[in-house]
């Protein structure tokens, strides 16, 4: 995965250019609302954990779904949100021993723990060490990923886009210029889990 990123890291680096003075288009009406309890254990950087969070905010609010963002103090603690939904993320530093080596996140699907989703931030640094200024793109997509699969509740990857199960060297490319675009099916997923009416998704290749 770190090679295939390598090789078209100019060609992401071009793309942000090239696009740079482009307008950021106008935000959708929010459909439905998630608020989302962070916790973190990791130490991560609070202009990283804002610049990730800025990322993730906008791969949602493409599909017409609010995040608001709330820092935890402790894991356990009374939660409560006034409307919407509510999930958990938990920014670990080393993964537990059962975990893949290949995996930088963890969502539990099925419920019943501690958190929705697990964070392995210093697999994410690790991976992420030869472009730091960079790393808080990917993390903003690996949330985006993990929120994905517990709104979603089935462990399931699309074949393009940001729930893809292997990013390739040009969906590293696309995300030094924000998140990757959901699949059409992964829209289809988050409307009727919500029970909304979305609109219908973007052509994939009209991001490229």
């Amino acid at each position: 995965m770190a090679n295939a990123k390598s090789r078209l890291w100019a060609v992401g680096l071009v793309l942000v250019a090239a696009r740079a003075g482009r307008a950021e288009p106008p935000k959708p009406q929010a459909d439905a609302l998630v608020t989302v309890f962070t916790y973190d254990t990791a130490g991560v950087p609070q202009n990283t954990m804002s610049r990730a969070r800025w990322v993730a905010t906008a791969a949602f609010a493409s599909a017409g779904i609010e995040v608001r963002w709330v820092e935890g103090k402790r894991l356990r603690e009374p939660r409560k949100v006034a409307s919407g939904e509510m999930l958990t993320v938990v920014f670990d530093g080393p993964a537990p021993a059962h975990v893949t080596p290949q995996a930088v996140a963890f969502t539990n699907v099925g419920g019943r723990a501690d958190a929705d989703v697990h964070v392995f931030y210093s697999r994410v640094t690790g991976f992420w060490a030869e472009d730091r200024a960079h790393m808080p793109q990917f993390l903003g997509n690996v949330l985006a990923h993990e929120l994905t699969h517990a709104l979603e509740g089935v462990a399931r990857h699309s074949s393009e886009g940001l729930m893809k199960a292997d990013w390739n060297a040009r969906d590293y490319a696309e995300m030094l210029r924000g998140p990757l675009p959901f699949a059409a099916e992964d829209l289809d997923l988050l409307r009727a889990h919500f029970k909304i009416e979305m609109p219908p998704a973007p052509s994939l290749a009209a991001t490229r």
